[in-house]
């Protein structure tokens, strides 16, 4: 997947994480801090450590090709 098409697919998520709460859509940085937040709410419930999935998602993006 190239990092357009990431790009496309984050806008998509933050879209329907806004829809799913009542909100227009935005793709700002409240609509991001409300989607990171929700994402560390859903990890707590799970058991999934959302600091180590953060870890690696930043490792991914400088091997993508992004900035760190």
């Amino acid at each position: 997947m190239s990092n357009t098409q990431r790009i496309q697919t984050t806008r998509l998520a933050l879209h329907s994480a806004c829809r799913a709460r009542g909100e227009n859509p935005d793709h700002g940085e409240d609509a991001v801090i409300d989607l990171l937040t929700d994402l560390r709410h859903h990890c707590r419930a799970a058991g999934i450590d959302y600091d180590a999935c953060d870890r690696m998602a930043a490792d991914h993006q400088v091997a993508e090709g992004g900035a760190s």
